[in-house]
């Protein structure tokens, strides 16, 4: 019986192995699964995702392995249905992380210009080698914010979850980091765009700041966006839906995430 379970044990392993998995080959998907919540290793790792002329390049991390998942396999990051994007579309990704969402919308819209802000360095730094073997792609490392200014971040926050930290925070903690800020209204000045197809915000909170400003006039230069708002799951959308409702938009909860909206022009 023992000799039983053992056997049965290792035709679990093997066949969980083998098992042809939907992103990834059966090399990419073991050394993903390495990697867990108490793996630390050092260096990078190499994954070529199914279909994809270029690989894409992640720290051996857990976190960044959750990045690689839903990015590809979530893909939260997408424009609705709805909102109608051309075949050669202007977008916005505020927040890029490691640039993984800005290479699966080039997989999806080979065509597209897209235009990332990401504000850690290390993150940006990624960004950089995972978009370089696209054209008319470009991220910039700094923070979307709603002033031309500077803003602080801890360094001790997840790769995922740099936030802006409050201006009075003490600044003596040598966890803290200074970057320049941009607002959306230079980004499309700066980048001499007339109008952006979709929009991307997943800026780990600073898109509160930004929806309760004064100046929302980008959004009349925006057809379409997806913005996760990183509140809790019990706090109402309701206030930030109404914001995005005056501005002409069709806005609506994404039924696949708990704290994101979705909002299409009313007029396309």
């Amino acid at each position: 019986m023992i000799i039983f379970q053992i056997f049965k044990k290792i035709y679990r392993d093997i066949k969980k192995f083998v098992k042809p998995h939907p992103l990834f080959s059966i090399l990419d998907h073991h050394r993903l699964s390495k990697i867990n919540k108490d793996t630390k290793g050092k260096g990078f790792l190499s994954l070529k995702p199914k279909g994809w002329l270029h690989s894409i390049k992640i720290r051996r991390n857990y976190t960044d392995k959750e990045v690689v998942y839903y990015v590809l396999q979530d893909q939260y990051h997408l424009p609705p249905d709805v909102s109608k994007i051309p075949t050669a579309p202007v977008i916005l990704d505020l927040g890029s992380n490691i640039g993984l969402t800005i290479v699966h919308m080039k997989q999806v819209y080979p065509n597209a210009k897209i235009i990332g802000y990401e504000m850690n360095k290390e993150n940006y730094l990624l960004a950089k080698h995972n978009t370089k073997f696209y054209m008319d792609t470009l991220v910039v490392n700094k923070a979307v914010w709603i002033e031309n200014s500077k803003v602080t971040y801890k360094t001790s926050s997840n790769f995922d979850a740099y936030s802006i930290v409050n201006d009075n925070i003490s600044n003596e903690s040598n966890d803290l980091v200074e970057v320049d800020s941009i607002n959306i209204n230079s980004i499309l000045k700066n980048h001499e765009l007339s109008h952006v197809d979709y929009l991307k915000m997943d800026i780990e909170g600073a898109e509160i700041a930004i929806l309760e400003s004064h100046d929302l006039g980008w959004m009349d230069s925006v057809n379409s966006m997806n913005i996760e708002m990183h509140l809790d799951p019990d706090n109402d959308l309701k206030k930030f839906i109404e914001i995005i409702e005056k501005k002409g938009f069709l806005v609506w909860k994404d039924t696949k995430h708990w704290s994101s909206i979705f909002a299409v022009r009313k007029n396309l």
